[in-house]
């Protein structure tokens, strides 16, 4: 029986005219909870699902490379000497990881042909398994194959030349994520464990029916609260006399005992040029990106983003917590009180998401709340086995689907 990744060599042998020397799998992500902390250096619990991004790759003659995408219209082919980021949006991901690249073979060509069913712009990670999977197999083609811990930390600085200034969480349980476990990521100190999944829990995504691209009008969103969130860590560290880094991190705050009364006395809007002013750093500490730049007297929500970050940073502990005690019921009520966070206080969801999430509470799931970033995409579920088909039924009444039930999968392998 012909299955996806023998379809995968035989199309790239096709377009190519010569077999792969690379095929390279890289998992699609569901974060459980801990949504908006990774770039706060705050925690997260994710698991990487079934659905993947697929890449088949050789080295070619010459210095460009070339990509053929099933998702996307239209071939990028970027020449390594004069890279640019290329013609169509999502050219900017393969432009991001060629420059990761630059240092360790400056002047290689490839040609790689991408498949795989994890669904694009959803919030499932499909940018992150595509960037991460891309650096994987063409650092493997080129006879270069990258640490683990390295690949993570250049596909996050690959997927910023987006412009989105996102943290950490999806590549790394891209690359780390163990089968039937989820994965507990803290950034500061760098630390990963393995959660088990208990017996009785099950998993459904759910589509919003509305796209949540990384480009545009949700870049700028996502960047608003990125930049929040450092004003904040900088009024509260002035505010208790704290030395803290550049950028600011909500982490280097949150263990501070009144930090919730403090929160409260933040203000609702700012700009980081009166913040900078009033607390005396310098500007560019916190509006400068690896890519971009936010305008530093454009106001920004602050009190509230804070709000949501360190408060579901607890609730990061808190479902792990729950998890290692099969405390499903409390699972469950953590991800409804995530959901309203997002929706109330960083104010990310949209109305089809909430009509969707109230829809999986209602067919019997545990608790149900958005995933990823937000603004459109995907929603999840934590269900009872037997619930899994009432739940699905439901989603896609709510929003015209797909939803689909997912297990906690391996990371990202070779195969």
């Amino acid at each position: 029986m012909t299955t996806p990744l023998d379809q995968l060599r035989t199309a790239f042998e096709e377009r190519f005219g010569r077999p792969p020397t690379v095929v390279v799998r890289a998992p699609g992500r569901l974060n459980l909870i801990g949504e908006h902390t990774d770039y706060a250096h705050l925690p997260v619990l994710p698991i990487a699902i079934e659905r993947a991004v697929t890449l088949a790759a050789a080295p070619a003659d010459g210095d460009a490379v070339t990509v053929v995408s099933a998702a996307f219209e239209g071939e990028a082919r970027l020449e390594r000497i004069r890279l640019t980021n290329g013609t169509a949006p999502w050219h900017r991901y393969v432009a991001g990881a060629l420059h990761q690249l630059l240092d360790l073979a400056p002047a290689r060509g490839a040609d790689v042909l991408v498949g795989g069913d994890l669904p694009s712009s959803g919030g499932l990670s499909s940018s992150s398994a595509f960037t991460t999977g891309l650096l994987a197999a063409l650092a493997a083609a080129w006879g270069m194959p990258l640490d683990r811990e390295d690949l993570v930390r250049r596909a996050i600085v690959a997927e910023r030349h987006s412009g989105v200034e996102s943290g950490g969480m999806d590549q790394a349980v891209i690359v780390f994520a163990q089968a039937g476990h989820a994965l507990r990521i803290d950034f500061d100190p760098p630390a990963r464990r393995p959660v088990p999944i208990p017996a009785g829990l099950a998993f459904v995504a759910a589509s919003s029916g509305e796209e949540a691209p990384k480009g545009g009008a949700v870049r700028d969103a996502y960047n608003e609260r990125v930049v929040g969130a450092r004003l904040a860590a900088a009024m509260l560290a002035d505010q208790v006399g704290l030395d803290i880094g550049a950028p600011p991190f909500l982490r280097e705050v949150a263990g501070i005992d009144v930090v919730e009364l403090l929160v409260d006395d933040l203000p609702e809007k700012v700009s980081a040029k009166e913040v900078a002013h009033g607390v005396d750093v310098d500007v560019e500490h916190l509006v400068r990106f690896t890519a971009d730049r936010w305008d530093p007297v454009a106001k920004v929500p602050v009190r509230r983003v804070a709000r949501h970050i360190l408060g579901e940073a607890a609730r990061v502990d808190e479902a792990e917590a729950a998890l290692l005690a099969g405390e499903l019921e409390a699972f469950g009520e953590l991800l409804d009180a995530s959901h309203n966070s997002l929706r109330q206080d960083l104010r990310c969801s949209t109305a089809a998401l909430d009509r969707l999430c109230a829809a999986m509470r209602k067919a019997g799931a545990y608790g149900a709340r958005l995933t990823g970033a937000g603004f459109g995409g995907f929603a999840l579920a934590a269900v009872r086995p037997e619930r899994v088909a009432q739940v699905i039924e439901a989603a896609e009444a709510a929003t015209g689907g797909p939803a689909f039930e997912v297990h906690a999968s391996a990371g990202l392998t070779q195969v």
